[in-house]
């Protein structure tokens, strides 16, 4: 070894140092400091995005209020008011809305009978077939008043037939299938 060192110089030996040490301080900067710098970004990272999320709560619990409102407008549109109705009280209730549309628009409400339909996905439906008379001016003002008030009844069928021979304003029988859907639980 002493052979070896002989053979450099001094400023040579010098530079040999420099360059080791050089080495070594930069291997400790990449061991000790670089990892250090990583967790310091990641930390000031999370910390902006916590600092964010902070912010967007408001907006967040707005957005969820918005969402909840929309979805009890659309359990209305579906159920209307027997939304919170137990299953068994949902045919006299459609029963009576119907009976109320008929009086104020002066239509006799021959007949209602209920019936079990399909079931559509979630959904049961429950079907009506109505029968009415009345004169055709009262009998579309019924199944319009029907649509507004019973948003959540679909008239599946339809048929009209005279009952008597009257030309200006004749007698109509009007039947309807209508059909309402709710969810099985």
């Amino acid at each position: 070894m002493d052979e070896l060192l002989q053979k450099f110089s001094l400023r040579e030996l010098r530079l040999v140092l420099l360059g080791l040490g050089a080495v070594v301080t930069a291997a400790a900067v990449m061991s000790l400091v670089v990892p250090k710098a990583k967790t310091l970004a990641a930390a000031k990272n999370e910390v902006a995005v916590l600092e964010g999320a902070a912010v967007d709560g408001a907006e967040l619990d707005q957005h969820l209020t918005n969402q909840y409102a929309r979805l009890d407008e659309l359990k209305y549109q579906l159920h209307g008011d027997m939304a919170d109705l137990p299953a068994r009280q949902v045919e006299s209730y459609i029963i009576g809305r119907l009976q109320r549309i008929s009086w104020s628009n002066d239509i006799e409400l021959v007949s209602v009978e209920p019936a079990i339909g399909e079931r559509v996905q979630i959904f049961q439906e429950m079907l009506f077939n109505v029968q009415l008379s009345g004169q055709y001016s009262d009998l579309y003002r019924w199944v319009w008043d029907a649509r507004n008030e019973l948003g959540f009844v679909v008239v599946k069928e339809y048929r009209l037939t005279r009952q008597d021979n009257e030309d200006d304003s004749p007698s109509l029988m009007a039947e309807l299938s209508l059909a309402s859907y709710r969810a099985v639980e």
